[in-house]
């Protein structure tokens, strides 16, 4: 018989976010910046549109995993990350 250990509480607080897309889209900003990466991947396995493209707009980090993610081509998914970054620029031209 094996022990598993239980979910680290970052990893809690991620599926929770994924759980339910309304509250997840208000709380990226707040998100802590650990969560991204391994949450970001989260939202585009497994669908998370909504949630996918909030998160390209409040990403953290200079790099955005894109190129890793095409292992695993899900054609939508990426469209929908690509519509978060050009809201994310047309954000920026406005400011």
């Amino acid at each position: 018989m094996s022990i598993q250990s239980p979910p680290a509480l970052l990893e809690l607080e991620g599926n929770s976010l994924l759980s339910d897309k309304y509250t997840a889209i208000p709380d990226m900003e707040d998100l802590p910046i650990e969560l991204f990466p391994p949450l970001f991947v989260e939202a585009f396995s497994r669908g998370h549109t909504e949630v996918l493209k909030k998160m390209v707009q409040a990403w953290p980090f200079t790099c955005l995993p894109l190129g890793a993610l095409m292992r695993k081509p899900q054609l939508e998914m990426i469209r929908v990350a690509l519509h978060g970054l050009d809201m994310l620029l047309a954000q920026q031209d406005h400011a």
